[in-house]
């Protein structure tokens, strides 16, 4: 009798430590508490067609995350659950389709547990659902599948806006030269412009209701950031950036890329794969890189491709042996005993508000496996090594909260009692100066998210009705007037 887990089970225990957090969690105000308060938004009102911001139409963005958010809420209510569910089912979909189009669990494996790509698993954003959509387009195309390869366009633009063409024109070459005959499918377009439909009568609802002045946000915030912002960015920023957002594995990928030439060059890779592997994320690096703004989470757009040449060059190091592992085996040999080290005997700082016990633990677990790894034969137990060390890790950093709590002064200052009793009450109102930082709009979203029931904003004392609770900003922070008198 087959006493093994199905692979199923195995699979959902390896992931529940992942997923699930005794940790606090608490939002990060840009964006994701954002889009979670537009989310609100669209509930609280009932309008679904306008991204608003305190009543006030804001088009600089599409709203297709906020409609995934608010009907995730409207089913399991305004939580944490509700707010994070559409990330963890679009972070599902992009490690499932990884999987198919590699047919290697190890590059999967290697995909969940990169820390960029497991971050954003834990954000309420569009970059994840965006992933994921991209995903289901290049599967659509490498399986003929003329549903998949032309539906998925239409909903990533609801989703991300103008950054979802970047994606379409990194496919095209995979595209013309190995699946041509989608082109000449009526599935193909049918699925295209189906999948066009809901960004376009999004569209033209908006324009009917708010005018192109309000609609032309959208063109005007991609004009901006392709200018020089503070987000703006040399050519060569990913080059940097995106190894270290997925080390260790963004270190080795560039051995596994070579990997992967060689193994066409030598017949046992396809020209599909190499286009797919190779070709798709050069096309797509050199398009982000073209675009003046650069941030970590475009980047997420290749964390797929990275994890796969990382599996090719962590399979073919763990079949090493002889003189020469004896040479590759010293960089987690010193890797696994600096991290023990560090582990029993450094002093190691409390993180912020994450507790010096789970970074302890990160870096025993992580430096265990590592240093083990380095006296094991050639095979399946190297391999398992090098995956369990980062798994432990990614559990003992989000256990500690690391990933999830991302404004933890925030969420102590909401613990408070009479705060909690006061915003039980009844509707809390806002009152700020039209003037307020950068600083103190962060807080107030994660404060508006927060209240069970969210009143106006007001910018003048006069208009704030007498009794009711108002977060009221003086200085640089914001103070809880538990029933309102005015001065």
């Amino acid at each position: 009798m087959n006493r093994s887990l199905p692979r199923w089970l195995l699979v959902l225990l390896l992931a529940l430590p992942l997923l699930l957090s005794l940790a606090p969690r608490s939002l990060l105000a840009h964006d994701e508490g954002f889009y979670a308060l537009q989310a609100r938004w669209i509930l609280d009102r009932g309008d679904w067609l306008t991204p608003q911001s305190w009543g006030a139409p804001l088009y600089d963005r599409t709203i297709g995350v906020q409609w995934l958010i608010a009907a995730s809420c409207r089913l399991f209510g305004f939580n944490s659950v509700g707010v994070h569910l559409p990330g963890w089912l679009a972070a599902a979909a992009a490690a499932g389709f990884t999987w198919r189009l590699s047919r290697s669990w190890v590059a999967a494996a290697v995909l969940v547990l990169t820390p960029l790509w497991f971050s954003y698993a834990h954000m309420a954003t569009q970059d994840m659902p965006l992933l994921a959509l991209e995903l289901l387009g290049l599967w659509g195309v490498c399986t003929r599948r003329p549903w998949a390869a032309g539906l998925w366009l239409g909903p990533a633009f609801l989703v991300k806006g103008f950054m979802a063409p970047l994606p379409a024109l990194a496919m095209l070459p995979l595209l013309l030269l190995e699946r041509r005959g989608l082109l000449r499918r009526w599935g193909f377009w049918a699925a295209l412009v189906a999948g066009w439909l809901p960004p376009a009568l999004w569209l033209g609802l908006s324009l009917q209701q708010h005018g192109l002045e309000v609609v032309s946000q959208l063109w005007t915030k991609l004009l901006t950031l392709s200018g020089d912002t503070v987000f703006a960015q040399g050519p060569l920023y990913y080059l940097w950036n995106l190894p270290a957002n997925t080390a260790p594995w963004g270190l080795i990928a560039p051995l596994g890329w070579v990997l992967l030439w060689r193994r066409w060059r030598r017949g046992e890779l396809s020209r599909q794969g190499l286009l797919l592997w190779i070709g798709y994320p050069l096309v797509l690096l050199a398009l982000l890189s073209a675009f003046k703004t650069k941030t970590p989470y475009y980047g997420l757009q290749l964390t797929p491709f990275v994890a796969v040449a990382a599996a090719e060059a962590l399979q073919g190091l763990a079949a090493q042996s002889g003189r020469l592992w004896r040479w590759l085996c010293w960089p987690p040999l010193l890797l696994g005993s600096g991290l023990v080290v560090v582990a029993l005997a450094a002093p190691v700082p409390a993180l912020g508000a994450i507790p010096a016990g789970w970074l302890r633990a990160a870096a025993m677990g992580l430096g265990l496996c590592w240093l083990i790894s380095a006296w094991q034969p050639p095979g399946r137990r190297r391999l398992l090594l090098w995956l369990a060390g980062p798994y432990l890790a990614l559990v003992c950093l989000l256990q500690g909260g690391v990933f999830i709590d991302h404004s933890p002064a925030v969420r102590l200052k909401l613990t408070d009692p009479a705060v909690q009793a006061a915003m039980a009450r009844g509707p809390v109102h806002i009152l700020a100066p039209s003037t307020a930082g950068d600083e103190a709009q962060k807080e107030l979203i994660l404060l508006a998210v927060a209240a069970p029931q969210l009143g106006p904003l007001h910018t003048s004392a006069e208009t704030v009705p007498a009794g009711v609770a108002v977060w009221q900003l003086q200085g640089k922070s914001w103070q809880l007037h538990t029933a309102w008198s005015t001065p």
